[in-house]
């Protein structure tokens, strides 16, 4: 038998029966090309879905209520920062655990392991929402806002609070159905879940008038529905007793929450951090520039989310090819899938960096078409933060990629600089020296940094014992 014996390697269920799992043979054994297109382009389409709806809530808060309304949503961002980054430390840490045990053909371990994701991903929303309920005006006071924006603000989270647990859970999900080998159907439900978002947005705030609460109504039930397609596809293949991964009773150890925990810290940690770092741009803009900064500082964020998500599906597409042939210690495969994605990632970059070179006049006109003193300060703004995009990409992929092997201190590491350290030096730093301006090139020097911190993590020498190379007369396609 050749040394891809566990390639078809076959499954035990509980009970007792042996089945071969598809998606691990595709994950180990197809060119990397093909299996990079196949993943990938679902992924990355349907986060651009995603960025698109943002985008056009954005436009629709902005156009309904006001600048000051749609700077509220970023006022309240480390709140919704933190929700997220709970999700994302189950979702990226579960779900690359999850993967390494698929690759490693140990389908039962990795079904009780999403168990235990889902688990968590429920207690901690429920837990979210009676935080939030309970400490609502505490919350508000130490983000600092009053006035129009603080109504905003209050009303927007108070209109989240009942979907906390659906827009926790549907991060780990849409990920685990990728893992399962099921890129189309991941996709499909998350560009239907921004279409519907957009089509409530429209509803909400246009024909029923119901305010900024509208706008948070329409994220909750779009995620919330989301969430529920995801759980119903691991339902009914539970009940035809499919092959690959289920979602089995959550085994409740200290070993498992760790895991999960450490590898997805450093996701939550980035997360954290762009809470904290958002809470003081806002401080220092409010500072310097007053509330129209906020806004153009808003506005230029909305159009830097689209490479921001282009980068993030790339990396979702590529976790499961990584974490499956780490955990088959097929290391020159993990090699040749970072040198590919690298590269399309800073393709992405630069495109979007085109794009805010050339076209941000005309994407800002559609946030806010009667705001000329918050359009020009768009265009000043936007014209320095667009180089941070030449290095954001790889300097995410960084982090996503040492997650996806289970290099968590590496990941952290890269995480920590790009997401806190770097920033908070940047504006401690630079606004003393040259005002507004030393804002506005902030992002730039953290991600040109973060890129120099994630190169040294690559090749600084690993101390744990080396990954089995597999042999080079085997015939795993690359």
């Amino acid at each position: 038998m050749n040394n891809l014996e566990n390639v078809t390697d076959i499954n035990a269920g509980e009970t007792g029966t042996y089945r071969t799992d598809p998606a691990r043979e595709d994950f180990l054994t197809q060119p990397l090309g093909t299996l990079l297109r196949r993943h990938t382009v679902p992924a990355i389409a349907s986060m651009l879905f995603m960025a698109l709806h943002q985008v056009i809530d954005g436009i629709m808060v902005g156009r309904s209520l006001g600048p000051e309304a749609m700077a509220s949503v970023n006022i309240l961002y480390p709140v919704v920062a933190l929700l997220a980054g709970l999700g994302l430390m189950i979702a990226v840490g579960g779900n690359a655990r999850i993967a390494v045990l698929l690759g490693a053909g140990e389908s039962h371990r990795a079904s009780r392991m999403l168990g235990l994701v889902v688990s968590l991903a429920i207690g901690l929303g429920l837990a979210g929402s009676m935080t939030a309920i309970v400490f609502m005006p505490q919350i508000l006071n130490i983000l600092g806002i009053s006035g129009d924006m603080g109504l905003y603000a209050g009303e927007y989270l108070r209109g989240l609070l009942p979907f906390f647990v659906g827009m926790i859970l549907i991060v780990p999900l849409v990920q685990s159905v990728r893992n399962d080998g099921q890129p189309g159907l991941a996709s499909g439900v998350m560009i239907g879940c921004a279409i519907g978002n957009i089509a409530l947005d429209y509803l909400f705030l246009f024909v029923l008038q119901m305010g900024i609460a509208g706008a948070a109504l329409a994220t909750g039930l779009a995620q919330t529905m989301g969430a529920g397609v995801f759980l119903v596809y691991f339902w009914r293949k539970a009940k035809i007793r499919r092959s690959g991964l289920l979602l089995g009773l959550p085994e409740l150890s200290i070993r498992h929450l760790q895991a999960v925990v450490v590898n997805g810290s450093s996701e939550l940690f980035n997360s954290l951090a762009a809470g904290v770092t958002t809470f003081l741009f806002n401080h220092q803009i409010l500072a310097h520039v007053g509330p129209m900064g906020v806004a153009a500082f808003t506005l230029v964020q909305y159009l830097l989310m689209i490479g921001m998500f282009l980068v993030t599906g790339l990396g979702s597409g590529a976790q499961p090819i990584l974490s499956y042939n780490h955990g088959a210690h097929l290391q020159h495969r993990v090699r040749g899938t970072l040198w590919r994605v690298s590269v399309v990632a800073t393709l992405a970059g630069a495109a979007v960096f085109a794009v805010m070179s050339w076209q941000t006049p005309f994407l800002a006109q559609l946030f806010l078409p009667d705001s000329p003193e918050a359009l020009v300060m768009t265009l000043e703004v936007a014209d320095l933060v667009r180089w941070s995009m030449l290095f954001m990409p790889l300097a995410m992929l960084g982090s996503i990629y040492f997650t996806a092997i289970e290099q968590a201190g590496r990941s952290l590491i890269v995480a920590v600089t790009r997401g806190l350290v770097l920033p908070v030096l940047g504006l401690m730093v630079l606004p003393g020296l040259w005002g507004a301006t030393g804002i506005w090139v902030t992002p730039l020097l953290a991600e040109s940094l973060a890129v120099a911190v994630a190169a040294g993590c690559l090749f600084w020498p690993n101390r744990s014992v080396p990954m089995r190379e597999a042999p080079r007369e085997s015939a795993v396609a690359v």
